[in-house]
């Protein structure tokens, strides 16, 4: 399916949540959350697009599996298949200074041969974490996100979209953050693996990259220092418009739906 690029707001709850996905697990997410901003919002959906509410509240989510793929054939939907799988059998682990949360993502995954349709329910706590912005959010571009091939290029895009100044992280704190740390024990491999195939990739097609500086602690390394790099020949011409024609309101940033999503429930405001 054809990604009609636009810039998605995602939550910081989110941006920063522990959790080790796969590519297409991250797709999967990446058009949940652009479905329920346009669903909440009250935008229409894609015809083929369906949300219903069980006696629960649960909801019940219905999405064409083109959705999930990018330039690719998926035979007998075997990525996709994979990708509910592990994401049915993950939690998703939220942490901040006064909460800490498990949740199940997805649940009871079933997708429709014919109708080439995957449909789950989904908790509605991960709804509720999809339109939080309560702590902040991101934007991105919706197309450079799914394009990627490294699922780290995905979280450091992510972290670094929009991002003005130089952010500290420790070793533990990112290992922590993307679910690494028996996976990389060794400092060496976790830049090998990690940090360079997602700098290599961002250079390389995301309009938001990085430099970075290794923090020491005596001779150890114990930290990271990500210098955020703008490269704006990778930007959606259409979208670098509409940013071009920013007066004084983040109505030019928000779609107005959301803008006034935020305003009525974050008490955001124009300025």
């Amino acid at each position: 399916m054809k990604i009609n690029n636009k810039e998605v707001l995602q939550s910081y709850i989110l941006t920063t949540a522990k959790y080790d996905y796969s590519v297409y697990e991250k797709r999967i997410l990446y058009r949940l959350i652009e479905v329920f901003q346009k669903y909440t919002t009250g935008n229409k959906l894609n015809d083929k697009v369906i949300i219903q509410k069980d006696l629960f509240d649960v909801n019940i989510v219905t999405l064409p599996v083109s959705m999930f793929l990018v330039n690719e054939v998926d035979k007998n939907h075997h990525r996709i298949k994979e990708a509910l799988i592990r994401l049915e059998n993950k939690i998703f682990e939220y942490e901040d200074d006064t909460t800490w949360q498990l949740i199940r993502l997805i649940s009871e995954p079933k997708i429709e041969k014919y109708e080439q349709t995957a449909t789950f329910r989904i908790n509605p706590k991960i709804v509720e974490a999809f339109l939080d912005f309560s702590k902040g959010f991101k934007k991105y571009e919706l197309k450079i996100a799914m394009e990627f091939e490294s699922v780290y290029s995905m979280r450091f895009y992510e972290l670094l979209s929009n991002q003005k100044t130089p952010i500290n992280y420790s070793i533990d704190t990112l290992k922590d953050l993307f679910k690494v740390s028996e996976k990389y024990k060794r400092i060496n491999d976790f830049f090998r693996y990690v940090i360079e195939p997602a700098k290599k990739e961002l250079d390389k097609c995301s309009p938001y990259t990085f430099h970075y500086e290794s923090i020491k602690t005596g001779r150890k390394i114990t930290g990271i220092r990500f210098i955020p790099i703008h490269q704006p020949q990778f930007e959606d011409e259409s979208l670098k418009k509409q940013k071009a024609m920013k007066q004084m309101s983040n109505r030019w940033f928000i779609p107005k739906n959301i803008e006034d999503y935020l305003k009525y429930n974050y008490e955001f405001t124009d300025k």
